[in-house]
């Protein structure tokens, strides 16, 4: 079923379809691999295809598991971004840009990536600084990992 998520994830413009299509389109490949989706709960599926967006191939992997229990206080809509923000932190990576983050988030809105930031950071999520050469960087506190920073 991870296969399925990942490749579904590596499709261009797959954030742009609707949760209740992504998900019938999941149960559709699942059924032609033979899989039975007796029971298949489609808030998983949401959390595990943002596990999958965000490159995280294996979500149940020990490396990701500070991650995942925190992600649950992380609302659906916006895990898929928490999670890419979480990976590049983890991997001293730059934080994606606004550009990016939008397309990962389903939106072509890099006004609403920057709401969704504030929002993450207002939870306590994210650390969001600027530095004064006008450098962004995201921090977890929580995971005590923070992207590497880059043009904002």
């Amino acid at each position: 079923m991870l296969e399925i998520l990942n490749g579904m994830a590596a499709e261009p413009d797959c954030t742009f379809q609707s949760a209740t299509t992504l998900f019938q389109d999941y149960t559709i490949r699942c059924r032609m691999k033979g899989i039975s989706v007796r029971g298949l709960d489609a808030t998983a599926f949401r959390r595990g295809f943002a596990a999958a967006l965000a490159g995280i191939e294996d979500p149940d992997d020990e490396r990701w598991t500070d991650l995942v229990n925190l992600a649950k206080h992380v609302p659906d809509d916006a895990l898929a971004t928490f999670y890419t923000i979480a990976k590049f932190a983890m991997d001293n990576r730059p934080c994606p840009d606004d550009m990016e983050l939008a397309r990962i988030y389903g939106t072509s809105s890099p006004r609403r990536v920057q709401r969704l930031l504030d929002y993450l950071e207002k939870d306590g999520l994210i650390v969001v600084r600027t530095d004064f050469s006008g450098k962004r960087s995201v921090a977890l506190p929580d995971l005590g990992v923070t992207t590497a920073p880059v043009e904002a």
